[in-house]
């Protein structure tokens, strides 16, 4: 059932160790079905043939002729191939697209058996009745291409993996969105809001600070004080709090490396965080014993303790609608916001994207492109003077 062979080089000295472990016969052929695995030292080949025995013993192990999508991808793909190389929030995203769209509808099916026609009926399917929020409707082309990135790259993994021979998905067309146009406000809908806000002081603070930084969410819940450095007047992004199973975690980490950088206060902002500690240490006199000391957040809840990310979104929704605003505008878009009042200011696009902790500048150019008319505007008239 198993067995190591030595492996001989052209001078007949030992270079390896092939190991052999039937794992039973396929059933179309009645022939003997076996893993191999070849080793440098005879030990480790002992300790993973050991390790595929115990597993047949115990029924944990899974031919892969019987291995469905949903093994593969959410055990296999997601838990052992991806989970330890990306971020907390990118984990969470491709753990419900799995579970909540691709095991519901393509599940069952054996790895070896998914077929071009199945993921084709899979990505209409989501077209048509797709939502999961209780409506109606379909998921847009952004949604589809994200389900398709995730699945086409998960079955480039198990070809690479010998589990099937080719890879359906690049049979089928991805999925096109729209090019994205980023929500922005204007000036007038910008001091709307601010002035609801001040009923708030928390969330006026909170608003004008993502305004006058371009930070993320997540990294302003995130930020402690000793990140603030009041004397030379910037803000180091080094931390976020990320929503994840209904609660929140603080992480020592950004979105990517790019995201770790430092951000300059204006005098106003300085001035407004100021008065802001303040208030904040004035509310830890008044509870004593009763404040939560563990973190120091520059933006927490009245105890000290961290705000659910969800709760600031609905917070900046029921002011958005207290203002009379399109419910199009988001937490998100105050960052929006803030690249575009930049660009149209004319200040250099790699300037913007360093302060967005983007990646590539490509990123920048893309989302806000629609500032380019501006300034061709400003263009045309400018010829128009000359001539």
């Amino acid at each position: 059932m198993a067995h190591i062979k030595k492996l001989y080089d052209q001078d007949n000295k030992i270079k390896g160790y092939k190991a052999f472990v039937e794992v039973g016969k396929d059933p179309s052929t009645g022939k003997r079905k076996r893993q191999t695995k070849v080793f440098n030292r005879k030990k480790d080949a002992e300790i993973w043939m050991a390790k595929k025995l115990e597993n047949i013993n115990t029924g944990s192990f899974i031919n892969p002729s019987d291995l469905t999508v949903s093994q593969y991808f959410l055990d296999r793909w997601l838990e052992n191939h991806k989970k330890p190389y990306i971020a907390l929030t990118t984990y969470e995203g491709y753990k419900f697209t799995i579970t909540k769209h691709l095991i519901p509808t393509l599940g069952k099916i054996r790895l070896q058996d998914l077929r071009a026609d199945h993921l084709e009926n899979y990505f209409n399917q989501k077209r048509k009745n797709g939502r999961l929020d209780n409506k109606k409707g379909g998921l847009s082309e952004n949604s589809l291409k994200k389900h398709y990135v995730l699945i086409n790259e998960g079955l480039k993994r198990a070809v690479k993996l010998k589990l099937i021979k080719y890879n359906p998905a690049q049979a089928i067309d991805s999925p096109q969105p729209e090019k994205y146009k980023a929500p922005v406000m204007n000036e007038i809908d910008l001091l709307k809001i601010l002035n609801v806000l001040k009923e708030d002081y928390f969330m006026y603070v909170f608003v004008k600070t993502a305004l006058k930084t371009g930070m993320r969410r997540s990294e302003l819940l995130g930020l402690e004080w000793n990140a603030v450095d009041f004397k030379k007047g910037f803000i180091k992004v080094r931390k976020t709090l990320l929503k994840v199973n209904g609660g929140s975690v603080h992480l020592n980490q950004t979105k990517n490396e790019s995201s770790r950088r430092e951000i300059k206060m204006s005098n106003d902002l300085i001035n407004t965080l100021k008065k802001f500690k303040k208030y904040q240490n004035e509310l830890k006199l008044l509870l004593g014993p009763e404040y939560d000391n563990t973190k120091n957040f520059v933006f927490s809840k009245p105890d000290g303790k961290n705000y659910n990310p969800r709760t600031i979104s609905r917070k900046f929704e029921k002011a958005v609608k207290k203002a009379n605003l399109p419910s199009k505008y988001t937490v998100h878009t105050l960052r929006h916001t803030f690249a575009t009042i930049n660009l149209k200011n004319k200040v250099p696009a790699k300037i913007v994207q360093d302060m967005l902790g983007h990646s590539k500048i490509s990123t920048t150019l893309d989302i806000y492109s629609h500032t380019d008319l501006d300034m061709q505007k400003i263009a045309v008239e400018k010829l128009d003077e000359i001539f």
